[in-house]
């Protein structure tokens, strides 16, 4: 956890982000990536206590467990990229490296995780020596709209919802584009605005607003504008699926946001343990036992759980739009 003065600070910081968010278009790729690595800051313990080490949603099938989804969904894209030993992989964006550590130990690859924010590539280091993955797997500090890479380096590249937090989506994927080899895969799961999105209807802009503003995802993109942006970069599309409609419909992808799932995680997010915990926590700030702007932090994650869950209520947002391309050989 954060100390108070870095939690404090970060909060800050991401106030002020989100007040000039509207203005600041022409803000470059490394601010909003170091906003980012801001954001992480503050949200990361709240992150692993949801999700562990796998910070996506996935496609849920009837009874299966959270976790079990995740692992199924990270094989499923080392499998989509037809991964194996001796091939040399990137994670993009690769969090506290969970998703590393299933593709690596499902493949036998070797993978290279690449994150903006320094705790999370420590926990990630961590998690990859735990694993025993040291030899063939390691996570890089930096920014993945300008990658510490050389070109052709990698045989392959994936992502898991990373790729949603930079405002120049054009240039991250003439990166990845640039650190493949010829005839290299992507696999990209990203947030995106779905055909249902009426850029008209109020609410539905209000619902954008909130996602944005509460995730650090500054300009979402639309399904359409994402397949753009891959070919542009120069790739050939090779499918492009929103796996949101392959959950069940009783278990949709948000359901953990709204404490169905029988976890102390997910009940945690029942309305009655929101008001239990926001009390409990400020208390333990006042007593110096959390830091301070740790209540903060979880009254802003609770704002943002809303609104990714009517944005899939009304289906006009998927957090699990994946691409899958192809660098021309």
């Amino acid at each position: 956890m954060a100390n108070r003065s870095d939690l404090s600070a970060a909060l800050d910081d991401f106030r002020e982000s989100r007040e000039t968010q509207e203005g600041s278009s022409g803000d470059g790729a490394g601010v909003q990536s170091a906003r980012v690595s801001r954001y992480y800051d503050v949200v990361t313990p709240f992150y692993e206590f949801a999700w562990g080490s796998s910070f996506h949603f996935s496609p849920r099938r009837p009874g299966e467990r959270l976790r079990d989804a995740h692992r199924r969904h990270e094989e499923g894209v080392a499998r989509l990229l037809g991964l194996r030993p001796g091939m040399r992989v990137a994670d993009v964006g690769c969090g506290v490296g969970g998703p590393l550590v299933a593709v690596a130990r499902a493949s036998a690859a070797s993978v290279t995780g690449l994150n903006i924010n320094g705790r999370q590539v420590a926990i990630a280091e961590r998690l990859v020596r735990k694993a025993g993955l040291e030899r063939t797997c390691g996570v890089v500090l930096g920014d993945f709209t300008d990658a510490p890479f050389d070109a052709g380096q990698f045989d392959a590249a994936y992502s898991f919802e990373a790729i949603c937090h930079t405002k120049n989506t054009d240039l991250a994927f003439r990166e990845l584009f640039r650190i493949l080899r010829p005839s290299g895969e992507i696999a990209v799961v990203d947030w995106c605005l779905t055909e249902r999105f009426d850029p008209s209807d109020a609410g539905h802009r209000d619902v954008r607003a909130r996602i944005e503003t509460g995730n650090a995802t500054p300009d979402l993109q639309t399904t359409e504008d994402q397949l753009a942006a891959v070919r542009s970069a120069g790739f050939e599309v090779l499918s492009a699926t929103d796996q949101a409609g392959e959950c069940d419909p009783r278990t949709p992808w948000y359901g953990p946001l709204q404490g169905r799932d029988r976890s102390l995680s997910s009940l945690a997010r029942s309305p009655r343990a929101r008001r239990v915990t926001a009390a409990l926590t400020r208390t333990l700030e006042r007593f110096r036992i959390l830091p301070a702007g740790t209540a903060d932090a979880s009254a802003l994650l609770n704002i943002a759980a809303d609104a990714l869950v009517e944005g899939g209520e009304l289906g006009i947002f998927t957090p699990s739009f994946l691409v899958h391309a192809r660098k021309p050989a």
